[in-house]
């Protein structure tokens, strides 16, 4: 067994060396022919510019012998296979070959013209067994080319001359080398086979059976070892790299960006979050600083956010960044972020990095963002309702008692003298009243429950009418711009709910400027869609006519807008302003199912943009009042259960000429009415009355009487009405508290009416 095993042993190292010296005898032959090629190069480099200054001369002179001869000259060097020179298109003026290497150049005709660079460059490359150099003849311009080609076999032959000389250098060093190993070989088997007893052990403690092939005994006993350890080694890389692909699929299956850093903040690993969150891949960021990667809050948070990520390692904790922030990535998306960290320890106890888990809150910050804003809405909706509802409870009492003073203080008027202290004091109590009127109408166009009358109207043609009211209000330091659109669609409103909306704004334009200004006012046709309810959350998408007024004033704080349409809101001094001409607006635009939109900037003004539904239909014509009460003959039952209410009603119709029946219920009027004796041409009743409403009293009267006028009166607010009164639109209807021009006007309209 052991001359076996040092049989092979000095047989596989001579062969080894054997193979040595032929690869060190074929590496230094190449060696050899590299050099020389080297030095070839450049010679052929220096020779073929040097040539190619030469025949610069010989063209520019046209001395084409003299440039055959000196190629003849320059082609005397034994490695010179051929040297041509041509025009830069190829054109040759001289061809000079040799056949074999040693045979004399000789000049050929035989060639016309060859392929030339495309560049005016000097090259150099390998053809097969030739090296080719091409030189660019210059005089101020490009005048042609020289190419030479050398022969590569001189090279060849030296490569070949060295490599026999090594191999018979080597074969005597195989024979030496040989007898040296016989000599030492022998104590290095003693280590083998010391090694082959260890390898015996070490199979043994791990039980394994594994076949090799069988030869040398001490090396089969320490393949088996080997292969047993190897084998374990492999299971134990596998159970590792089954591990990694778990941790791999778990961080990525992870919902949140996973980034873990060494000791030293820099990237080790990104999660496939991570990488959509920052825009950096994994083998990108590896290596760089976490605070090249993760941009983390703006300018002035970044510092501090990354210090506090610091803490993680310098203290061991872990950290969740309280709040959230804004990530930016590598492309400029920005995204809303929660971050938590965490010490990464190793087995040893020892710090070995960080571990930042980044979880991304966008769509949760905008759905809180958008709920706030919607809970602001319904808070200001809530609220506006609440003092509409507490304007439309005193509505009733305070309209009937309104229209008692109006009454009284107008009859009291026709009985006085024109000039006087008391019509002066009675003027005084009838312009209180009207003032106090008023207020109650804006109370209930802010919360929606006025009475309205609404007309198809051209709102180009309507406003260009109110044009010298808006002047008069604004005053002359205000220019009044006026901008109508083309072609604008109809609206339905009434028209002096519109001569509110207008001279409310234009008032509160014109409060917001100091000194010189100027206020616009413009119409247009506009489509509103789905994307436009991010800013009016209660819009119907479709066609609306949009009425803007804008003006240069001093324009408004984010809180002031927050409650411009209060009611009894404002920032004018004592005295300048009641707070609601906004509301009034608002009111007014919500009843015709309409939107508005506010714009303002302290120091650049305020736009109001109001949308109306549009109609097609043609628009109502208005009729102008007459300025003077016009009375009549005909006959008027009177149906009211307030009695004041009844008694000045009753003493106005009958001074403006009409026969009047006073009913102070409906079961009275029925009775009245039963009596055919009596002609009544007109019913004029309250609408909500204790028993039976007047529009049910007016059916059970027109039985009877068909050819019967109704006029409804109510001082409630429009939803009591509807609700308890079935008032439709087409009916005929007074707004208490009315003046006596009012009540006259309206009747005579009613019983000249078709």
């Amino acid at each position: 067994m052991l001359k076996r095993l040092e049989t092979k042993i000095i047989v596989s190292l001579a062969l080894i060396l054997a193979a040595m010296i032929a690869v060190y005898g074929w590496w230094t032959g190449s060696s050899q022919r590299s050099v020389y090629i080297n030095a070839l190069t450049d010679n052929i480099r220096v020779l073929s510019h040097s040539h190619a200054d030469d025949a610069a001369t010989f063209i520019v002179t046209k001395e084409y012998a003299g440039l055959e001869s000196h190629m003849m000259n320059a082609a005397s060097m034994p490695d010179v296979l051929s040297i041509q020179v041509t025009e830069p298109d190829g054109h040759v003026l001289c061809n000079i070959k040799r056949p074999l290497r040693g045979a004399p150049p000789k000049l050929s005709y035989d060639t016309r013209a060859i392929a030339v660079p495309r560049k005016a460059e000097p090259s150099l490359w390998r053809e097969g067994d030739q090296l080719v150099s091409w030189a660019p003849i210059f005089a101020g311009t490009h005048l042609g080319w020289v190419r030479m080609a050398l022969t590569l076999t001189t090279a060849t032959q030296l490569q070949k001359a060295t490599w026999n000389s090594s191999l018979q250098i080597g074969a005597l060093w195989i024979m030496v080398g040989t007898l040296l190993m016989i000599m030492v070989v022998k104590r290095p088997l003693q280590a083998v086979r010391e090694l082959s007893l260890f390898a015996q052990e070490l199979q043994d403690r791990k039980g394994a059976q594994v076949s090799v092939r069988r030869g040398v005994y001490e090396i089969d006993l320490l393949a088996d070892a080997l292969n047993h350890s190897s084998t374990e080694l492999r299971e134990a890389e596998q159970r590792l790299l089954a591990e990694q692909e778990r941790l791999t699929v778990t961080l990525q299956s992870i919902g949140d960006a996973v980034i873990a850093t060494d000791t030293g903040n820099r990237i080790m690993l990104l999660n496939q979050i991570a990488e959509q969150l920052t825009g950096w891949r994994e083998d990108e960021a590896k290596g760089m600083e976490l605070g090249q990667v993760l941009k983390l809050g703006s300018d002035a948070e970044y510092t501090e956010v990354m210090t506090q990520l610091s803490s993680v390692l310098a203290a061991r904790r872990t950290l969740e960044l309280t709040g959230q922030h804004h990530l930016h990535s590598r492309s400029g998306t920005l995204r809303t972020v929660t971050a938590n960290g965490a010490p990464i320890i190793d087995s040893s106890g020892q710090l070995a990095g960080m571990v930042l888990v980044i979880r991304d809150v966008t769509e949760k910050a905008e759905i809180e963002a958008e709920k706030r804003g919607l809970a602001q809405q319904l808070a200001q909706s809530q609220k506006m309702e609440a003092v509409g509802q507490l304007a439309g409870g005193v509505a009733h009492d305070f309209n009937n008692m309104l229209g008692v003073i109006i009454g009284h203080a107008e009859l009291a008027l026709l009985r006085i003298d024109t000039s006087g202290e008391m019509r002066d004091r009675l003027k005084e109590i009838l312009d209180a009243a009207n003032r106090s009127a008023d207020i109650t109408r804006q109370l209930l166009a802010f919360s929606r429950q006025q009475h309205a009358e609404p007309k198809v109207l051209d709102l180009n043609e309507t406003i260009a009418r109110m044009l010298k009211m808006l002047h008069r209000l604004i005053g002359e330091d205000i220019d009044l711009s006026w901008s109508p659109g083309f072609n604008v669609s109809k609206i339905r409103i009434d028209p002096s709910q519109l001569d509110q909306v207008m001279a409310n704004l234009c008032v509160n334009a014109r409060d917001a400027i100091a000194g010189v200004g100027k206020i616009e006012i413009e119409t247009q046709n506009v489509t509103l869609d789905l994307h436009d309810q991010a800013r009016m959350t209660d819009l119907i998408p479709g066609d609306y006519v949009m009425l803007v007024v804008s003006d240069s004033g001093r324009g408004m704080t984010p809180e002031v807008m927050d409650r411009i349409f209060e009611p009894f809101y404002t920032t004018k001094e004592l005295g300048r302003g009641t707070g609601l001409g906004l509301a009034t607006v608002f009111g007014i635009v919500k009843q015709n199912s309409g939107n508005i939109e506010v714009v303002s900037e302290p120091g650049h003004g305020t736009t109001f943009r109001i949308y109306l539904p549009s109609v097609h239909e043609v628009a109502q014509e208005a009729k102008p009042e007459g300025e003077r009460p016009v009375g009549g003959t005909e006959t008027i039952l009177v149906v009211e259960d307030e009695p004041a209410i009844m008694e000045i009603g009753t003493t106005i119709l009958s001074q403006l000429g009409y026969t009047v029946y006073a009913a102070g219920s409906p079961e009275q009027a029925i009775n009245i009415a039963s009596d055919r004796s009596k002609e009544i041409d007109l019913l004029l009743t309250d609408i909500i009355m204790p028993g039976m409403n007047g529009r049910d009293l007016s059916e059970r009267l027109l039985q009877s009487r068909p050819g019967l006028k109704c006029l409804f009166m109510s001082g409630y607010t429009a939803d009591v009405i509807a609700e308890r009164g079935k008032v439709d639109e087409d009916m005929c209807f007074l707004q208490k508290p009315f003046t006596m021009q009012t009540l006259a006007a309206k009747v005579r309209e009613v019983l000249d009416g078709a």
